[in-house]
């Protein structure tokens, strides 16, 4: 019953952005975005974790409050992948999660090419992996988490710029914790 009740409100959020882009302009405009995210987390006493690359791509929208304030929002698909060390027996796993991600950011604008961005996403996880499930498995995986999301994003022609990002979250499953992750995606918008 809580999961309805929580999917309801999310698209409620989620129509009362989108609608009120209607009334406002689009100074860094819609864009699509890819690009690469070095992730890290932490886990079990007697495991080691070493960070992965994982990739992201999706579509995102700034949609202007003024000059110098935009709300971002979009969709992305990211993978959080973590590699995972026994110390005791030196094998190793990858553990993959995949995401889709619905950032949901307060812009602050320099200029209408360039701002800093502050905000969360809400991570719905869309699959769960372990190349070796005898050395650790995914128990109890968070079906939703809410990442802090930090960054920078610019342009550096008129169509074409980058989003530099740095995001942090809690637990994502059992003995799976502070995940953290640094990503640079390339963006080219459509005014």
């Amino acid at each position: 019953m809580k999961k309805i009740s929580k999917i309801k409100k999310i698209a409620l959020l989620l129509g009362l952005c989108f609608s009120l882009n209607s009334s406002m302009s689009w100074a860094l405009g819609f864009g699509v975005e890819g690009g690469f995210k070095q992730q890290s987390g932490d886990t079990l006493e007697g495991y080691s974790s070493s960070s992965q690359v994982g990739y992201q791509f999706g579509a995102v929208g700034f949609f202007d409050f003024s000059d110098k304030l935009a709300f971002r929002s979009g969709l992305m698909y990211s993978q959080r992948p973590l590699k995972i060390t026994n110390d005791n027996t030196q094998q190793s796993t990858t553990l993959a999660l995949t995401y889709f991600d619905v950032p949901l950011s307060l812009v602050v604008k320099f200029e209408d090419y360039m701002g800093v961005y502050l905000g969360t996403a809400l991570a719905i996880q869309l699959d769960k992996s372990s190349s070796k499930k005898s050395v650790m498995d995914i128990v109890d995986a968070k079906s939703m988490v809410f990442p802090l999301q930090f960054g920078i994003t610019f342009k550096f022609m008129p169509d074409v710029g980058m989003n530099l990002y740095f995001e942090q979250f809690g637990d994502v499953a059992k003995d799976l914790k502070s995940y953290r992750s640094v990503g640079l995606n390339l963006l080219f918008t459509v005014e």
